[in-house]
């Protein structure tokens, strides 16, 4: 039993990895506004399942499929880990087994009243060469949300500011401010949060 268990994970991931939402997708579409029904939820899971009608895809699917039954992606027994903490304002999905599979939610409270949500995927496939060759793809969006008018409207001004920097940052857990690799200088940097954005 535990071994057909394994055999439709390992198809299930096979399935979703090859039907993951692509960065190019987002890329493309990101400058929608995007309309945020009323909900109980909390404001991450909120913006990210408003921003996941715009943009449909395994990822989304993960997600309310965690919500029916959260061991089994908190486990790692199911083809994605996810790491959900709603007081950190803080949403992560990562393939279980893939080179580099990831998507991370998270939001800052802004001082007009509004949330910043951001919103970053990840994909990292290996090359002719194996992992030395992987061809990765990014795509980063924000957005700000207003909830009075109940919609998150692109920051097209704080992508160009952030990817004027670097074409790869890490959506923080904790703390406000960006963080990022730098090849030039092979070290850890910051992009930091100024009260109002980056």
């Amino acid at each position: 039993m535990k071994r057909l268990l394994l055999i439709v994970a390992a198809a299930l991931l096979g399935f979703t990895a090859a039907n993951a939402q692509a960065p190019s997708d987002v890329n493309e579409t990101w400058e929608k506004t995007i309309t945020v029904p009323a909900s109980q939820a909390t404001i991450v899971e909120k913006l990210f399942t408003a921003w996941g009608k715009q943009f449909p895809g395994d990822y989304v699917d993960a997600f309310a499929d965690f919500k029916k039954k959260p061991t089994w992606y908190t486990n790692g027994e199911g083809p994605y880990m996810i790491d959900f903490a709603p007081k950190n304002g803080y949403l992560n999905i990562m393939a279980t087994v893939q080179l580099e599979l990831a998507l991370t939610a998270v939001y800052w409270n802004l001082p007009n009243g509004n949330k910043l949500f951001g919103i970053t995927i990840n994909e990292c496939h290996e090359g002719e060469g194996g992992t030395e060759d992987a061809i990765c793809d990014f795509a980063l969006a924000f957005y700000e949300y207003n909830a009075t008018k109940g919609t998150m409207t692109p920051r097209a001004d704080l992508v160009k500011k952030v990817l004027g920097k670097t074409d790869h940052v890490n959506l923080p857990k904790e703390g406000r401010d960006l963080e990022y690799w730098d090849e030039k200088t092979e070290s850890h940097k910051t992009i930091k949060w100024t009260g109002n954005g980056f």
